[in-house]
């Protein structure tokens, strides 16, 4: 069978053939044009849809990643916390027993003044009885 391209081609004249030809051609052209459009189009929004996953994803990354970092935080704050309590609870200790050692050298104190006030008022007593 044969081709109807050819028979057409061959009953036109030269200058319906080149016109026949560069329509042709242009027409090739404009397809190939729409094509790459599409495909730049197609490419466009592949790559758009890929920068909101990326965004999306980055969001989720960076909320685990405080979250993590949090968590650590508040071990350490933990960590802090209780060494804080530790001397504060070892100052409380020692002033505490500096306060009973104050108070017993008050207590002696008290004591050995009484002592001696007693011994003064004896000694008194005794040169006015003479």
């Amino acid at each position: 069978m044969p081709k109807k391209g050819v028979n057409k081609l061959a009953k036109m004249s030269d200058e319906e053939r080149a016109r026949y030809l560069q329509h042709r051609a242009d027409m090739e052209e404009e397809a190939r044009r729409r094509k790459r459009e599409l495909i730049a189009r197609f490419i466009k929004n592949k790559l758009d849809k890929e920068e909101a996953y990326s965004r999306m994803n980055r969001a989720k990354l960076n909320q685990e990643w405080r979250y993590i970092l949090r968590r650590i935080k508040c071990k350490q704050m933990e960590a802090d916390i209780q060494g804080m309590m530790s001397s504060f609870n070892f100052m409380i200790e020692r002033k505490d027993r500096l306060i009973q050692t104050l108070m017993k050298s008050i207590d002696d104190s008290d004591e050995q003044h009484r002592r001696a006030f007693q011994a003064h008022t004896e000694t008194l007593s005794y040169f006015l009885s003479i």
